[in-house]
């Protein structure tokens, strides 16, 4: 099996075959990321297909990368802001930053249970409660697995400011269902069970 960096140097050299793969393994959780930031389907795939364009324009002097996904959800994000700001020039309206807030897939999965346990109500309450900021970077820590130095590139934060958000969600996320849990937050914020992936 080959490497991300192996397929990313294959897409970069014009491979089709690398191509349609980092395309057909990446589209679903970039679209997934983008409704998170933007709720607008028609103009996240529109970004997307522009990451794309430019990615396969761009060729061999793209940089390398360990992660695809990592990149190809840093392309995005950029992406979305630049038409954002397109659009804000041309409705000469202020720019509204991006909200990050759309659910976790644990979210969905216990909306759906009839019979949640109060453990179970208890944690979806607390994840309602987190900041905009605060779910975008619990969404790329723990659904999408990414490291805190891949975190602060999309997110422009550095390393000490990421470890910071994530232990104070995780502290506030703990504080909200006080003595409900006997076992580690972190065991049930497992978004793994149903990926969006």
């Amino acid at each position: 099996m080959k490497t991300d960096r192996e397929i990313w140097e294959n897409f970069k050299s014009g491979d089709k075959s690398a191509l349609s793969y980092v395309y057909f393994q990446n589209f679903h959780a970039m679209f997934q990321y983008g409704k998170r930031l933007k709720d607008e389907p028609e103009f996240i795939k529109d970004c997307i297909q522009d990451v794309f364009f430019k990615l396969i324009q761009a060729g061999e002097n793209l940089s390398s990368t360990e992660n695809i996904r990592f990149y190809l959800f840093k392309a995005l994000k950029n992406s979305i802001l630049k038409e954002l700001e397109k659009i804000r020039k041309v409705e000469v309206v202020e720019l509204i930053p991006l909200k990050f807030e759309a659910r976790f897939s644990l979210e969905e999965e216990l909306s759906e249970k009839e019979n949640a346990s109060n453990k179970e109500i208890a944690l979806l309450k607390a994840l309602n409660g987190l900041s905009n900021r605060q779910r975008e970077i619990i969404y790329l820590r723990f659904e999408c697995g990414m490291q805190y130095n891949q975190i602060c590139d999309i997110m422009q934060l550095k390393n000490d400011s990421a470890r910071k958000l994530v232990f104070r969600a995780v502290k506030q996320l703990r504080e909200i269902i006080g003595d409900q849990l006997q076992i580690p937050i972190l065991f049930l914020i497992q978004f793994s069970n149903k990926h969006v992936f």
